[in-house]
């Protein structure tokens, strides 16, 4: 590899290994801040649009591309809807179930968007993604029994919503060829608004405001955006393995802050869904540089 190359494969790694870091204290943080349902989807919801905004706007001043339109037509539109259903049960998610149910049932957002692309956009999934599909299916089936041992299935069945959405959403985008970078976190605002009159009807309810102004206007933006920028240099195969650091690295602050200790069952499937996430990240990547050398 050119030293020129390698330096880019270096960034996209940082970008990803970076991104990836910070997006694993996101439930941490809520967690933290002790506060009521309704005030964590309007502050965090607001703050991380804000910032996507913002973002937007010192774009356009700098004249950079990304800075050229906030939401693209009618497309942009329809995947900031499924975004904001994305988000709004990802935090139903969160106050339903354990952090580590969550956060392994999302890694399935992968096997979601390659079904969905076969079925939308007419990409039929690669011999190692179908192979995956079963196993991840059989690790969620896990941590689902296990939140039916312990009551918390409606957030687990919450999560595996989220994952349909966030691929769904990652599937209308690709299909537009629109840039939807600022969707996600413009679509935080939609359940935000929403819920805006019950809290302004009865206050904000948080014990330490602090942490969730924190997680909604720095460490979420900042991690979908550096993630956001990683295939630029590197590519998608590795990108996808980033998010994997939330999946592994967030059941591990819980642990330690919280003493919320996953149970058997699920650490036995999220720990599945991981190994094949990892070897099916590996297939795609050796099958993609296979092709470049044979091209």
């Amino acid at each position: 590899m050119p030293a020129n190359e390698a330096a880019r494969y270096a960034s996209g790694l940082s970008l990803i290994g970076f991104g990836g870091l910070i997006l694993s204290v996101d439930i941490p943080l809520i967690r933290l801040s002790e506060s009521g349902f309704y005030t964590v989807i309007c502050v965090r919801g607001l703050l991380t649009c804000c910032a996507a905004f913002l973002l937007w706007t010192l774009a356009r001043r700098t004249g950079h591309s990304s800075g050229r339109r906030l939401i693209a037509g009618r497309a942009g539109l329809l995947v900031t809807a499924v975004y904001a259903v994305g988000a709004t049960t990802f935090l139903i998610a969160v106050f339903n179930t354990k952090a580590a149910n969550v956060v392994f049932i999302l890694a399935l957002n992968p096997m979601f968007a390659a079904l969905l692309s076969w079925g939308i956009a007419g990409e039929r999934p690669s011999r190692a993604t179908l192979l995956a599909i079963p196993l991840t299916l059989l690790g969620v089936l896990l941590i689902i029994g296990a939140g039916l041992e312990t009551g918390g299935w409606l957030g687990d069945i919450a999560a595996l919503c989220t994952a349909f959405s966030m691929a769904l959403a990652l599937t209308l985008a690709r299909r537009s060829r629109q840039d939807m970078r600022y969707a996600p976190a413009l679509a935080a605002a939609v359940p935000a608004l929403i819920v805006l009159p019950f809290v302004a009807s009865n206050g904000l309810e948080s014990e330490h405001i602090g942490w969730l102004a924190l997680n909604g206007a720095l460490v979420v933006p900042l991690a979908l955006t550096c993630l956001a920028a990683a295939p630029i240099f590197v590519p998608s195969p590795v990108v996808a393995m980033g998010f994997l650091l939330e999946t592994v690295l967030a059941p591990v602050w819980m642990w330690m802050i919280f003493a919320e200790e996953p149970s058997t069952l699920s650490l036995v499937g999220g720990a599945l869904i991981i190994l094949t996430l990892v070897a099916h990240s590996l297939a795609e990547l050796r099958a993609r540089r296979a092709g470049r050398a044979r091209s």
